[in-house]
């Protein structure tokens, strides 16, 4: 490549067009990933975004409410040992007036979703995003809250249906406000 001074004065200005260009460029992608990001993150940890399903009667926000399945009827008392398997992890849910209920869970599956599809506690809308936990719904555009998914203490930053379980740990949902 031939110095800056022997480039005829043309030359030098496209060049120097180009990288500014490309710096410019480089700092909009860098942007556009980060927002996308952030999105993905929000839509992860929110309940459902769609209306309850057809023929189900409406839930007041926060209170249990028969899904297909009435989860109360299906699900272990709190603080139960359930399943079988060789992982074993806890699980609690938190409710929108502050109440937690806790289970030690033991499984073979590997991904947290499988586990808890597996005992029925989460329940899924028609775009795959968690409405019900434990027969609570969460809808963020008809009550204004979602299910927050926590691993241990931090905020969990993939959903269950991609979340590899630990042993060990403690997973959990916390019914929340926006």
């Amino acid at each position: 490549m031939r110095e800056r001074h022997d480039m005829p004065l043309f030359e030098l200005f496209c060049s120097e067009n180009n990288e500014k260009e490309t710096k410019k460029m480089k700092a909009k992608t860098k942007i556009i990933a980060f927002l996308t990001m952030a999105l993905l993150l929000f839509v992860a940890a929110c309940g459902s975004t769609s209306a309850d399903t057809p023929g189900q009667q409406p839930d007041t926000p926060g209170e249990s409410s028969p899904p297909a399945v009435t989860l109360a009827e299906n699900n272990p008392a709190a603080s139960e040992q359930i399943g079988e398997g060789a992982t074993t992890f806890r699980f609690e849910v938190t409710d929108g007036e502050g109440n937690v209920n806790t289970w030690t869970i033991s499984t073979n599956e590997t991904i947290l979703g499988n586990a808890l599809d597996e005992h029925e506690f989460v329940t899924r809308d028609d775009t795959g995003m968690v409405s019900h936990v434990n027969g609570i719904r969460a809808d963020f555009f008809e009550d204004g809250a979602y299910w927050a998914l926590f691993i241990g203490d931090d905020w969990a930053m993939e959903g269950i249906d991609t979340l590899i379980i630990e042993d060990g740990v403690t997973y959990a949902f916390v019914y929340t406000e926006a």
